[in-house]
């Protein structure tokens, strides 16, 4: 069995209650919730784990207890002492779009390298086959941790482990535009698959077309790159071959939160499994599709399983 690793943040979700003034409460995260997704599309077929720093406190416990749930691996979380989760609140406007309110400025993810790095540490990685990181697994990291991660994900690789990645760009994370286009090229010239969307390179790159974006990760060397274009389709380029690949639009949109990571775990999924990139891309589009209709960023495992047979 294949052992894929997720290495991220997980928050604590507060979203909108159907009670007046109420909140519900979650956990969601972008490379958690692909994670999930892509758990539920291999079953047993692969050990899914994330790799991340959580608190010792009672909504930390409650997250473990989801990742048990979903059949998360969990023996790859490290406890903070002094840090819990973060936090965010969500909004959705009535055409299903949605906004944030974060506090994430002491979240126990963002000290991910010192219990990694620490002498206490008896983990060991060499069986990982599979790592899947983003834009906001580097964001959250101390500056002066990241050289370190570029370490640790080069002995990953020493070992053949494959790395993805999805650039997902959130400005606000970063202390300049600059240092984030140094990270997301560092990450990019590492990676085997890269997961973009065009609104990513658009706002960091100004590269305003798929075909730019594929331009330019072909250039660093990426073999296998898959771009987001919402109504425009799926643009892949593998060893430089490319294909366009549309995608039907869905009518009940709900909740976007998290049609991204959606895609992201769809499309591993069926990677795994032996499939094409396009047969793969169509299965992302459906698992994408069936998360959009419903609210929040984790579907009920009945509803996405029926939907997603």
């Amino acid at each position: 069995m294949n052992n894929i690793m997720m290495i991220g943040e997980c928050m604590v979700e507060l979203s909108p209650s159907t009670e007046a003034k109420m909140f519900s409460q979650g956990f969601a995260g972008d490379v958690f919730n692909s994670g999930i997704y892509l758990k539920r599309c291999l079953k047993i077929q692969a050990n899914v784990s994330f790799l991340s720093v959580i608190g010792n406190d009672t909504l930390s416990e409650q997250l473990v207890e989801l990742m048990q749930e979903e059949q998360l691996d969990t023996s790859y979380l490290f406890r903070s002492t002094s840090e819990k989760l973060g936090l965010y609140l969500i909004n959705v406007d009535n055409e299903g779009e949605r906004s944030f309110t974060y506090w994430r400025e002491n979240s126990a993810a963002k000290q991910l390298m010192k219990h990694i790095n620490s002498s206490s540490n008896t983990k060991t990685f060499d069986d990982i086959d599979i790592v899947f990181i983003s834009g906001i697994s580097l964001a959250v990291l101390p500056s002066h941790d990241l050289f370190e991660f570029w370490q640790f994900l080069e002995k990953l690789k020493q070992t053949n482990c494959k790395i993805v990645f999805d650039p997902n760009y959130r400005p606000a994370l970063w202390s300049s535009p600059e240092y984030a286009k140094e990270a997301f090229d560092k990450a990019y010239s590492l990676s085997d698959i890269v997961l973009p969307g065009v609104d990513d390179h658009t706002e960091l790159y100004d590269q305003k077309s798929a075909e730019e974006v594929a331009s330019y990760l072909e250039s660093l060397g990426v073999e296998e790159i898959i771009i987001k274009n919402g109504e425009h389709g799926v643009l892949s380029s593998v060893n430089g071959e490319r294909r366009q690949i549309d995608i039907t639009p869905v009518e009940n949109v709900v909740d976007t939160t998290s049609a991204g990571d959606a895609f992201n775990g769809g499309y591993l999924s069926a990677r795994y499994d032996g499939k094409s990139v396009t047969d793969s891309i169509l299965f992302a589009a459906e698992v994408a599709a069936c998360v959009i209709q419903y609210k929040g960023a984790i579907v009920a495992k009945e509803n996405f399983l029926a939907a997603t047979k």
